[in-house]
């Protein structure tokens, strides 16, 4: 675990140039990220390869202590610096200035300031050099055991699970306790990431029940803030751009009011104004009726060729001038959809925006890894949304939907339940004092 440890560690500072805190145990592995890191769980399995291993290995170990330590080891035993001289001993802090003035006679490189090394550091040929690394790579560590390990996850002989969960499981409580021999970076125990990490309690009477489920409450909160708001003409307009089409039920939604019937009217308000404007129209889909903004109307003519558009609208030649596909079209209608939703089951996303469910020309855009998001968050059976990645909604593993910066709805929810948590720690009685 350690040599996976590292490499791994190495692996994420050069993928986003961050330098992550990390420890090691025998059963566990922990790496601190921050709210910058965002990618699918499940491509950590992929991120070491077993044919690269062993020089990103060595390449991350130059920084550990455990190089320093057995450089001196193998210096003073093989005389090259001396522990005697006179007939008395030398003081250890001579020896360790005299070892690193020999490391910087043979390994300039180890010493050299990083920001004059481009790439890798290049590794001498030298009988100390190599001893000290070998040494690192089968004591202080299993190497040619990670390399087995990685071999195996390739062939598909051990299966890896990602699973991400509001807060960390009981098999994680030591780990995230590890004492500093554990730790992989310089970070002091103090200073550690893991310290302000929230775990349950032992005295809470649920114990793990619901363990890694994501509150109901917490859910329906980040979907109601992810919905647009509309107070004027101009900002329902921007909602209909985002989302592509809109049900009088969502219409009612976006728009503010102090009850549901001042919604209805202030939506409606809204509605004119654009319609009279001719920047939105009503679009008749099967048994359906959809208020759309004049813009998406040739890229709804594509996906609904039979829908009926009341009012008719005139669209100048600049709206003509782009031709969907169908499939490019869809894509972009349930990428406007899904930045607003929230979780949501692919059947339900195929009944609000009447699409056949097995249509071929977008069905295969989906792929069955899909309901592993919905089995993490333990709402709902079969969900579209699949990952999350930087700047990019993920549907599947071979379409990339791009997302504004402010939608984070996923993290927000394990804030809220975070929170929630909390709130639900009791103060011990009188009782336990006696």
């Amino acid at each position: 675990n350690r040599a996976w440890g590292l490499a791994l560690r190495k692996r994420f500072c050069r993928s986003f140039n961050f330098e992550l805190q990390a420890a090691a145990t025998d059963d566990a592995i922990m790496i601190s990220l921050g709210t910058q890191h965002s990618f699918p769980l499940d491509e950590v399995f992929r991120y070491l390869n077993s044919k690269t291993v062993r020089e990103l290995l060595v390449q991350a170990l130059l920084d550990a202590p455990m190089f320093t330590i057995r450089w001196r080891w193998n210096a003073t035993r093989s005389l090259a610096v001396p522990r005697f001289r006179g007939g008395a001993k030398i003081a250890a802090p001579l020896q360790r200035m005299e070892s690193e003035n020999l490391l910087a006679a043979v390994f300039p490189d180890q010493l050299a300031c990083l920001e004059h090394i481009v790439g890798d550091r290049e590794i001498p040929d030298h009988p100390l050099v190599k001893q000290t690394i070998e040494d690192c790579l089968t004591e202080a560590m299993d190497i040619d055991g990670l390399e087995e390990v990685l071999r195996r996850i390739e062939r598909g002989e051990i299966r890896c699970i990602a699973r991400d969960l509001p807060e960390p499981s009981p098999l994680a409580a030591e780990i995230l306790n590890a004492r500093p021999y554990a730790f992989l970076d310089n970070a002091p125990l103090e200073e550690r990431r893991t310290q302000a990490v929230y775990t349950r309690r032992v005295s809470e009477r649920n114990g793990s029940d619901g363990l890694g489920v994501l509150d109901a409450a917490a859910i329906e909160k980040v979907k109601a803030e992810a919905w647009p708001a509309a107070t004027s003409a101009d900002e329902l307009h921007d909602a209909l751009m985002l989302i592509g089409v809109m049900t009088c039920e969502e219409l009612q939604r976006t728009s503010n009011g102090e009850s549901h019937a001042s919604n209805g009217a202030v939506s409606a308000h809204f509605l004119q104004e654009l319609v009279a404007s001719h920047r939105a129209t009503q679009l008749q889909i099967g048994h359906k009726l959809f208020v759309i903004a004049a813009e998406r109307l040739p890229m709804l003519r594509t996906i609904y060729p039979n829908a009926v558009c009341e009012p008719e609208l005139v669209l100048p030649d600049s709206m003509h001038g782009k031709t969907w596909e169908r499939t490019d079209a869809i894509r972009e209608l349930v990428r406007g959809r899904m930045e607003v939703c929230g979780p949501i089951t692919i059947s339900e996303l195929t009944d609000v925006l009447v699409l056949e469910l097995h249509d071929s020309s977008w069905s295969a855009d989906f792929h069955p890894a899909a309901n592993q998001f919905a089995n993490r968050i333990g709402a709902f059976p079969s969900v579209a949304v699949h990952r999350v990645r930087q700047n990019q909604f993920w549907l599947t593993d071979n379409v990339r939907i791009d997302r504004p910066k402010h939608w984070e709805p996923f993290r927000s929810e394990k804030k809220n339940v975070i929170a929630k948590l909390k709130l639900r720690c009791s103060i011990g009685g009188n009782e336990f004092l006696e």
